[in-house]
């Protein structure tokens, strides 16, 4: 971090509130890692699991910048002109205290670094780089659309400095949507064209500095959860599939949501078909064989949203494994993940729980609502509840 991004913290800190404003909904008992410990939650036993900051309003990206001094992304509300991102320091045994770096943000989501160690903060429309302290956006990638059912921009960054962009459908199965034309028996518009939506976009700097973006992949409904894997360069990709099954029928337990590795000019499904063989004829599509499949497949209605993979500060018996907050609200979500890599960098075995036990309990929890997650150098991950508006912190022991 940048002396100057220190000072302004350290002055704006002189007359922030600590973060305990208000009870916490969650009931701690002891410490983990100097903060209230959360001790109701079933988690694996090489960590603990503490409550790091509360009141944080929709908070949904998180950017760890050291220790004890991180980015948080305040969504606001669902209006653009509310977002706000907070700056989170603490001094070694006392909370955190919270600065608002910028406000009046389009529902802000994504937090990254570039190649070169910049901040990159994605709101609805635009992705830029963040000028701190002067509390300055230089923006990169503008005119991001943001019809539909998933506006918000999440992204990942490859070791070149591409930036690939989810852009999420405007709809559940290509329905009518927020001015964006339904699909019809000759295909689905929505991710088609020269300019299609449920796709993940590519994005490179030019001469000049502008930014060119083309179409990297499609047939992705929402793909909030982006992560290069470190040693292959592979990227993947957990799909919020559809809601409603073909027909428009409703059922917790199907369809899946998906793992998919992510390559160019594939064609992962949606509308069409989701997981393996739930195929919608309903747009022309005649086969599931026609799209690329799953490279595994997640329980119906789990939401995967933030996703990275855990590397080599924390236990040895997760370092590799891609880690995945899940976000949904029915029995299958609201949960943290993790999948074990093999040798080759692909998925072994199935997914085992970091987190769970996560529903809510009456003067013990909330229910969970785990929306972003990352790993600072010391092998600790940082996790955003939306819902409920809290930092939590998973530390080894």
């Amino acid at each position: 971090m940048s002396f100057t991004l220190r000072a302004a913290w350290a002055l704006a800190a002189a007359v922030a509130a600590p973060v305990w404003a208000e009870p916490p909904a969650y009931r701690t008992q002891g410490q983990c890692d100097g903060l209230p410990a959360i001790t109701s939650l079933k988690v694996a036993p090489e960590f603990c699991l503490a409550l790091a900051a509360s009141n944080l309003g929709r908070p949904r990206g998180v950017l760890a910048l050291s220790a004890n001094r991180l980015l948080v992304t305040d969504m606001g509300n669902w209006n653009p002109g509310h977002g706000r991102l907070l700056g989170l320091t603490r001094e070694p045994g006392q909370p955190f205290k919270v600065t608002v770096l910028l406000k009046g943000l389009d529902r802000p989501h994504g937090l990254r670094k570039d190649a070169q160690g910049h901040v990159l903060l994605a709101e609805a429309h635009r992705i830029s780089r963040v000028e701190l302290p002067a509390g300055r956006l230089q923006p990169l990638v503008t005119e991001l659309p943001t019809q539909g059912r998933h506006p918000l921009k999440s992204f990942a960054v490859d070791a070149a400095g591409a930036l690939f962009v989810n852009y999420g459908a405007p709809s559940d199965h290509c329905e009518a949507m927020d001015g964006v034309a339904a699909g019809t028996a000759q295909g689905c518009g929505q991710t088609g064209g020269k300019a299609p939506l449920a796709a993940v976009w590519k994005f490179t700097p030019k001469d000049g500095g502008a930014w060119e973006g083309q179409p990297f992949a499609w047939g992705l409904r929402n793909s909030v959860g982006l992560a290069f894997h470190p040693d292959s360069g592979e990227l993947w990709q957990a799909e919020n599939s559809r809601d409603s099954l073909p027909g428009d029928k409703y059922d917790k337990a199907s369809p899946p949501d998906e793992l998919n590795r992510v390559e160019p000019g594939r064609h992962y499904g949606w509308p069409h078909c989701t997981g393996t063989d739930i195929l919608d004829s309903s747009f022309g599509a005649h086969s599931c064989q026609d799209f690329t499949p799953p490279v595994k497949l997640l329980p119906a209605h789990a939401a995967p949203l933030g996703m990275l993979f855990y590397g080599k500060a924390g236990p040895a018996k997760w370092q590799g494994s891609l880690v995945m907050t899940w976000h949904g609200y029915q029995s299958t979500g609201h949960r943290l993940m993790a999948w074990r890599f093999d040798r080759k960098h692909q998925p072994m075995g199935e997914q085992l729980p970091l987190i769970a036990g996560w529903s809510a309990q009456a003067g013990k929890h909330p229910m969970g609502a785990p929306v972003d997650v990352d790993q600072d150098e010391q092998g600790r991950l940082w996790i955003t509840e939306d819902r409920n508006g809290d930092l939590l912190l998973l530390a080894p022991r």
